[in-house]
């Protein structure tokens, strides 16, 4: 019998075993979707089983020094993903139909540029600009490869499955009710609620639980040669890639929510006004993606005021110290509130449906209306 493999954290311990029982006795799955929260590290996972599925060691996968082995783990070999592009991106000519002498970019290559940061750092939570999709031409382009005949084992990792469109989704539906033989599709995703449900129930579903803080700061250290403060671990989630993001973010944008809730208790609004103005104007916060993180670190010091008023331990121990009294000393029922509204505030901003400035200034005033003095 083969023997097999998976590399990743304890906390991933469950759903190793789960896969490597499936492959020990030949009963894998053609399509698995793999979801958890973002950073945790579902594409490393997914590439772990692209090598342990294309390995051809007669005795253990994946050995790491075989030919499909080394080629799992090269950015060169997109026939391997299926990434979320720009539209200008997804458009462009395939390296088939691109002539000699265009100097234009083909779709193959802005995948490769995408696939060099997952394999760089498959923990990212910045990879991808704001406004990629997986378009219905991304889907096409992929069912194109497989009318080629092949002996050996295919796979297939579709990162970030939630960004297919709906046209996308239903295409990619018809590939999954007839996939060919020694194929296989590995999603990720960080809710599979945000994918069709006639998708999900034909995959396995796997879901990767947070890390402890141990093996965040385990991950850090490795990485950046030093340990993550206690600020940065309480924000990660468990996430080592939320980890890496607030090692390198988590002191302005403390600072910034800090700022957002004394002077918006204060009732400072020509200060606050101006602030978030300036930052979206310099970019600290002009997109979905970082502004979303910027209201979770706003929810995290409204929380934090609960837990130190309730005798818990802090999330963000040196944060709080910049919290003013005033703040400190609000009623439950008002840091509720305010609760609600930064996340009232987030799914509006996620959704797109609102002008991110505006949602910021909004924010600002209605933060605790009803509870300045």
């Amino acid at each position: 019998m083969i023997e097999y493999e998976l590399q990743g954290p304890h906390s991933e311990e469950r759903s190793r075993i789960r896969l490597i029982s499936a492959l020990r006795e030949g009963r894998f799955p053609q399509s698995v979707l793999i979801d958890g929260p973002a950073g945790i590290g579902k594409k490393k996972l997914a590439m772990e089983l692209v090598r342990a599925l294309m390995c051809t060691h007669p005795d253990h996968r994946p050995c790491g020094e075989c030919f499909n082995c080394k080629m799992a783990s090269n950015p060169e070999a997109v026939d391997l993903w299926l990434v979320p592009l720009l539209a200008k991106e997804a458009s462009a000519k395939s390296a088939a139909e691109a002539t000699s002498k265009t100097t234009a970019k083909t779709v193959e290559e802005y995948t490769k540029e995408c696939v060099e940061k997952i394999v760089e750092n498959p923990y990212s939570i910045e990879y991808l600009p704001p406004g990629a999709t997986i378009s219905v031409d991304l889907v096409r382009s992929l069912t194109k490869r497989f009318a080629l005949k092949s002996s050996g084992v295919r796979c297939v990792i579709i990162a970030e499955a939630d960004r297919m469109n709906t046209s996308a989704a239903n295409a990619f539906l018809k590939t999954l009710e007839e996939v060919p033989p020694n194929t296989y599709f590995i999603l990720t995703t960080e809710s599979r609620d945000l994918l069709l449900e006639t998708i999900r129930s034909r995959c396995l579903s796997l879901h990767l639980q947070p890390w402890t803080d141990d093996e965040v700061r385990s991950e850090l250290e490795h990485r950046n040669g030093e340990a993550p403060s206690a600020d940065v671990l309480g924000l990660s989630l468990g996430s080592p890639g939320r980890a890496m993001f607030f090692a390198e973010n988590a002191m302005h944008l403390t600072e910034l929510a800090v700022t957002f809730v004394n002077k918006s208790l204060e009732g400072d609004f020509s200060f606050l006004l101006k602030l978030v103005a300036e930052k979206v104007a310099d970019k600290v916060v002009d997109d979905v993606n970082n502004v979303a993180l910027f209201l979770d670190v706003l929810s995290f010091v409204l929380a934090d005021i609960v837990r130190r008023q309730s005798g818990l331990s802090l999330r963000l121990p040196s944060a709080m110290e910049g919290v003013s009294e005033r703040a400190l000393n609000l009623t439950p029922v008002a840091l509720n509130e305010a609760l609600k509204t930064v996340q009232d505030t987030a799914r509006m901003v996620a959704s797109r449906s609102v002008n991110i400035l505006v949602a910021l200034q909004s924010l600002a005033i209605k933060l605790f209306d009803g509870y300045r003095q």
